[in-house]
């Protein structure tokens, strides 16, 4: 064995004094195939820096080295640089060892984000497939996340053939060599393609939630009422954003980047609506140039503007303002015009920071005003003003920590709020009489959400959000038709922790898992719940798929459009669950396949859903007593039941393009209280509906399409107005007013909801007009949305509840009306 002998030199001095006397010392040395040892003494001579090393490390060394002028970290790594050996500081002594020997990583991590060239956007949903080979096996793929970042983890160092592709892009064939060890996080522009297709919605990108598609008037979601979707903006919750009639888009689609529909599935990050989810999110602005769009037309006009502010700092602003009733006044028959007028500003500001991260501030302001007026006997008229609208404000901080960590977090602020007057204007000098109600709901949100690519097989999302609710109004009875409601003191605190793992099985199968726990806190009542999630993506080739998905969701905050106004009009309210109004929990699972034709320009989708809904919530009217409890004291508790399947046909790429969806379902609702306690179908039930959006190019310039939505009767019962419809139900009565197969007794107007029939047909032309691009666009639009389908009718009953109603008389499908625009880009 071979004694080792630790060598240590030290001077007879303070360390305090060598460590003074180093940093004042500088020192020129030339060693010529010296001893390594020797070098070493001279070095501890010249700085006075203790030093500490074992004699086999230097024995038999020899050193060529030089230094001009050099500190002592300088000199000494000069010195021992080609000797295999490292130093590293003890307190005020150095130690001199030999180097650990390194072992070169096997495997890399690739990762990215994908970026529009033009616009500096993410491009979310594409494909990113490495191959390898002459043959072009693909080695590993992944997909974009929403913000167009992917990580492929374990990667095998070596030349690949990186591919990206996405709709709407062109595909991106790049080499790359993956080195060991490697994890940068790269960038890659993707160059947009011209896609003639006019209607995205089924595209997921740049959708407008277009009136054409019904979308404006409400979205039913597989049998389920519109008010019970979840609605986000930049992931701020927006409680309303419907406009009445169908004459605007939700949103403006010239500003958005991306539009999410999930009807079924619904990941664990989304939850407290036993809807489907609407989530939407804007362009940051393009960093090129200033550059913007602006319109006018018959039914409103809009701006859009978006560029640079600052070095990595764009901005977007976009307005619109809706007046339908100039050039096609909403009309009856009888009574005078109705007034309505829309008005919407979304802005945003995105700031690029260093290491892939960014920052944003985004706004929302949104108002509607509807002025009805009615006439009733004795010469009474009633004047309606009803306003409502939305305001939003978001701070979005994304960012990618490492090449397999992604992260945001968001404080996001939110209000709701109506206001309607019904003011009865008699003739003579008797004082006029005021019946109104207010609203307000105000969300204080924070989130962090993050995904960690763990390895090949696992990625992990976890993530929590706090909302603060802030609930305060008061509902006349003459208004709700039902009871006197008031909202005040509301202020529950939603607590919300996630977490989901993306398994991947086996190369051709996604499973997805994850759970939503929840607590609702208030001093009127506290619930806790736990939403199990699951889905799986079966990729049988590589154009056909199958999934399937099991969700649960429960809902602490319910929307109230029942009875009164609230019916027919968009001014819904909300109200929290407490003691006495339970959570309603839904389970939903569903089951689809895919099929991709010629080379994805055709997607045939043929899907089938089941849900069931506990605690469910009606409300009952009673004309024989007053109620005094509000909410708590007119609501009825069943459960419900949907099902069925949807077929869908895109055509995505081509001078032809566009969509048909039909849809089949059955619902059906049952409380105790109601139709002998048998189920019933529900005034949203659609059983049939097709929809279907073709875009066809004629020539370079001129595009003709057509939008179509077809759905058939919901079916509300109508008791004759006065009459107790609970005691008819009881005794199952039939009459002329009255069909129990269809029993809904909420529709206190006596008003039947029929089947949406919208038609729309358009002939858009793109031309220039000096040197600035414009299209023109003539829209040949049914009745739908133009038209005032409501009539009042006021009598003098003693009961406020009972002095008015509102029939529904829709306008015929033909004929069709002249809507032009004009559009300018610059």
């Amino acid at each position: 064995m071979v004694k080792s002998i630790l060598y240590t030199s030290v001077l007879c001095l303070a360390v305090s004094q060598g460590l003074s006397q180093e940093r004042a010392t500088v020192h020129s040395y030339r060693f010529q195939d010296a001893e390594l040892r020797a070098a070493l003494d001279s070095m501890l001579r010249w700085y006075a820096v203790p030093l500490i090393y074992l004699e086999r490390d230097v024995s038999g060394k020899r050193v060529t080295a030089e230094c001009s002028a050099c500190g002592f970290e300088e000199a000494l790594q000069a010195l021992i640089a080609k000797q295999g050996l490292a130093w590293k500081r003890l307190g005020g002594q150095v130690l001199i060892q030999k180097q650990s020997a390194r072992v070169e990583p096997s495997t890399a991590t690739f990762a990215g984000t994908l970026i529009d060239s033009l616009t500096g956007e993410w491009v979310a949903d594409a494909n990113v497939l490495l191959t390898s080979g002459q043959d072009s096996t693909i080695y590993r793929w992944c997909s974009t996340s929403q913000f167009g970042f992917f990580s492929l983890r374990n990667i095998k160092p070596g030349d690949y053939l990186l591919t990206i592709r996405r709709i709407g892009y062109h595909t991106v064939y790049k080499p790359v060599t993956i080195l060991p060890g490697s994890s940068e996080v790269r960038a890659f522009p993707m160059t947009e393609q011209e896609v003639a297709h006019p209607e995205v919605t089924v595209e997921g990108r740049r959708s407008a939630l277009t009136a054409s598609a019904g979308i404006s008037r409400g979205v039913y979601i597989r049998a389920t009422a519109s008010d019970h979707n979840q609605y986000l903006l930049e992931g701020a919750r927006i409680h309303n954003p419907l406009h009445f009639g169908g004459v605007m888009d939700a949103f403006n689609g010239d500003a958005l980047r991306d539009v999410q529909m999930i009807a079924g599935g619904v990941p664990p990050y989304y939850g407290g609506r036993i809807g489907g989810i609407l989530d939407v999110s804007l362009r940051n602005g393009t960093s090129e140039r200033f550059s913007g769009s602006a319109g006018t037309g018959m039914l409103g006009s809009d701006l859009v503007l978006e560029g640079p502010l600052f070095e990595r700092t764009t901005f977007l602003l976009s307005g619109r303002q809706g007046y339908p009733d100039i050039f096609l006044p909403r009309y009856r028959e009888t009574g005078a015009p109705s007034d309505l007028n829309s008005s919407e500003l979304m802005a945003k500001v995105n700031r690029r920071l260093p290491g892939n991260q960014q920052f944003s501030l985004s706004g929302y302001f949104g108002r509607d005003t509807y002025e009805k007026a009615a006439s009733g006997p004795n010469g009474k008229q009633l004047l309606n003003s009803l306003r409502w609208g939305n305001v939003a404000a978001n701070l979005r901080w994304i960012g990618v920590a490492s090449p397999s960590l992604f992260f945001f977090t968001s404080a996001a602020y939110t209000r709701y709020g109506f206001n309607v007057e019904h003011r009865f204007e008699p003739q003579g000098n008797s004082p006029s009489e005021l019946f109104s109600s207010d609203y307000v709901i105000e969300n204080a949100a924070f989130r962090a959400h993050a995904e960690f690519f763990y390895d090949e097989y696992h990625t992990v999302l976890a993530g929590v959000e706090l909302v603060h609710h802030a609930m305060r109004g008061s509902i006349s009875e003459f208004s709700s038709q039902i009871a006197a409601m008031s909202l005040d003191g509301f202020s529950p605190w939603e607590l919300s922790v996630y977490f989901q793992d993306q398994w991947r099985l086996v190369p051709s199968v996604l499973a997805e898992y994850g759970i939503r726990a929840t607590s609702f806190v208030a001093k009127q009542g506290s619930f806790s719940a736990v939403d199990p999630r699951f889905s799986l993506v079966a990729t049988l080739s590589g154009d056909l798929r199958l999934y399937s998905s099991f969700s649960a969701v429960n809902q602490f905050i319910h929307p109230y459009r029942h009875s009164g106004i609230f019916l027919f009009y968009p001014s819904i309210f909300l109200y929290p669950s407490t003691e006495k109004i339970p959570p309603s929990t839904s389970l939903q699972t569903s089951f689809g396949i895919e099929k991709n034709f010629e080379e994805d320009r055709y997607r045939l989708t043929l899907e089938s859903y089941y849900r069931t809904t506990q605690k469910l919530h009606e409300f009952a009217f009673d004309t024989t007593q007053q109620n005094t409890n509000g909410i708590a004291g007119a609501l009825l508790v069943g459960e419900g039941t949907a099902y069925g399947a949807e077929v869908t046909l895109v055509k995505r790429i081509g001078e032809f393009t566009g969509s048909v969806r039909y849809s089949l379902s059955w619902a059906s609702n049952r409380f105790d209280e109601l139709n002998n306690g048998d189920p019933f179908r529900p005034r949203f039930d659609r059983r049939h509906e097709l929809y279907a959006t073709l875009s066809y190019l004629l020539h370079e310039n001129w595009t003709v399409g057509g939008v179509c939505l077809l759905s058939s009767n919901q079916f509300p019962s109508f008791a004759p107005h006065g009459v107790d419809e609970r005691k008819i139900l009881a005794t199952n009565r039939a009459d002329a007013a009255f069909e129990s197969a269809y029993a809904e007794p909420f529709d206190l107007n006596g008003g039947r909801l029929p089947g949406f029939q919208r038609v729309e047909l358009y002939v858009q032309h793109r031309f220039s007009s000096w040197g600035v691009p414009c299209d023109a666009t003539l829209r040949l639009v049914n009745g739908y949305g133009l038209l005032d389908p409501f009539a009042w009718e006021l009598n003098n009953s003693p009961d406020n509840r009972l002095r008015w109603r509102a029939t529904f008389e829709p306008p015929p499908v033909f004929p069709l009306y002249p809507v032009m625009t004009m559009k300018v880009r610059f």
